[in-house]
């Protein structure tokens, strides 16, 4: 993932601000610089985290709204917490560094391929969070609270 700049913070994200975001990544660099962007635009990050334990451990004290999940963590896989995830009504947005990461693509929300850009990963969380949006006003989706 490229480092943020400032041009992110200068677009409209106003719909990001006060989002509650999980980031679960193992490499300790992609994470600092996923938690870094996603805060100059104004989201809640909780996280990172780099195991699926330490992410339901964080999970467990603030519920997200949307969750940025590796589906390769370094002794394992994301795939159980990923639907676990979705069935609490989070919205996941996978990033891997699989061509066609082995996830069931009703699931997720987006998944994006590294390396990704900042730009990429703020879009593609507007249209989560404003697909979520959408859902809850139309109750099919459970609204979700800290």
């Amino acid at each position: 993932m490229s480092l943020p700049c400032n041009r992110l913070v200068d677009r409209d994200h106003s719909a990001l601000q006060g989002v509650r975001v999980l980031v679960v990544e193992d490499t300790w660099h992609v994470a600092k610089a996923l938690k870094s962007a996603l805060e100059k635009v104004g989201m809640v990050v909780s996280g990172p985290a780099a195991t699926t334990a330490e992410a339901r451990r964080i999970i467990a004290e603030h519920v997200p709204r949307v969750a940025v999940v590796d589906v390769n963590l370094k002794r394992e896989m994301s795939y159980d917490l990923i639907e676990e995830l979705h069935d609490k009504g989070i919205s996941v947005v996978v990033i891997s560094g699989y061509a066609v990461p082995p996830v069931s693509a009703d699931k997720v929300a987006v998944i994006l391929q590294k390396p990704f850009s900042g730009s990429e990963l703020l879009a593609a969380l507007q249209g989560v969070v404003a697909q979520a949006n959408r859902d809850t006003e139309t109750g099919r989706r459970p609204i979700l609270t800290d």
